[in-house]
């Protein structure tokens, strides 16, 4: 009899702790949230980059399932993401609070090879330029870098919302000087499509009824949507009357109308020991610019800033002058040479631009 009561109070006993294992799993995964990501799938090219958004206030940490094919980078709510050699890989998104587990997401990655890169795909490459240096303007590239602009590509369309807006002097990519002289519309783009690189690109705006405007992006829309666009009042008026207020628009990249070179636009404070630099009259958005170490014979990426400059915190190497190399979205590449610094605020013409 006795053996009876102990096996029911062992069986009891079993049964109360499955279910509080089971409860106590049930409690943690409904605290856990699903962290919201600005992307869960990508595709980069080996030593190509992109950057995903976090939303919510995070301490994020990042595991990657294999760590051979990424470099991850955390900076606040930005995850950037580098490829480092062909291949999947899943990066598991974890969101702190206070020490504490509260969201989990995930991220999908192919890194797919690049052309021109040689079996080891962290070695720097030396220069191999897709356009010569003595090339007139427009002349077309040689070569392209295999580059996915993915979401960007040229003609695709994005949808959102059309407002319009007053601009004050100094639009975030510091371009409305350059816009006024060369009579073109502008516009200030949503948070993420902006710091995705799209500072400074030409785009084609259609509006509900068919009507067309392009704009130049010379600012940034922090509130708004992926999508989203804010015209200035006049370039809105040229499609749509002011009462309207708000419209669905949709819009695609497109090639600036140039025959001109591009420009190198450099911050008077710079010299070989910082400087930055900004690039202009860029027929399609700029994925990279590089600069030639005279010392290694390298090229060295400039990472650039939200307000549309890229920075040498480490200097040029030299007192120049300098060879630059430029990739935009589309994988046209452009080899610069014998440019100096100019610190009167004048750009720098060059002696060629990306091919339509």
């Amino acid at each position: 009899m006795k053996n009876i009561k102990y096996k029911i109070i062992c069986i009891i006993m079993i049964v109360a702790l499955i279910i509080n294992v089971i409860y106590s799993d049930r409690t943690v995964l409904a605290k856990t949230k699903k962290l919201s990501l600005s992307s869960t799938s990508l595709t980069l090219t080996v030593s190509g980059s992109k950057i995903v958004k976090v939303k919510g206030s995070y301490k994020i940490k990042v595991t990657a399932s294999k760590k051979k094919y990424v470099k991850v980078t955390v900076n606040g709510k930005k995850i950037k993401i580098k490829g480092l050699k062909k291949g999947n890989v899943k990066l598991t998104v974890k969101g702190y609070k206070n020490n504490k587990l509260k969201a989990k997401g995930t991220i999908k990655v192919k890194v797919k090879a690049k052309s021109t890169l040689e079996s080891d795909p962290t070695a720097e490459p030396t220069a191999t330029p897709s356009v010569s240096p003595t090339a007139s303007p427009g002349q077309p590239s040689d070569e392209t870098i295999a580059y996915d602009a993915g979401d960007y590509s040229i003609n695709k369309e994005h949808s959102g919302e059309g407002t319009f807006y007053d601009p004050e002097a100094g639009g975030a990519a510091n371009l409305d000087d350059f816009a006024s002289k060369n009579n073109l519309y502008t516009a200030a783009m949503n948070n993420e499509d902006y710091m995705n690189g799209l500072a400074g690109a030409y785009v084609e705006i259609t509006d509900k009824d068919g009507d067309k405007i392009n704009v130049l992006i010379a600012d940034r829309l922090p509130e708004g949507a992926k999508g989203d666009i804010d015209l200035t009042r006049t370039a809105f008026k040229t499609i749509e009357p002011e009462v309207t207020g708000r419209m669905n628009i949709t819009w695609k990249i497109i090639p600036l109308p140039t025959d001109g070179p591009i420009q190198f636009l450099w911050k008077p404070t710079s010299t070989q020991y910082w400087a930055q630099v900004q690039i202009r009259n860029n027929r399609y958005p700029i994925k990279k610019l590089e600069y030639l170490d005279a010392g290694t014979n390298t090229y060295k990426e400039l990472p650039r800033e939200e307000y549309n400059y890229f920075t040498a915190s480490d200097g040029l190497g030299s007192s120049g002058p300098y060879t630059f190399r430029i990739t935009d979205f589309y994988g046209h590449v452009l080899i610069e040479e014998g440019i100096s610094i100019d610190k009167t605020e004048t750009p720098v013409n060059g002696k060629n631009n990306f091919s339509y």
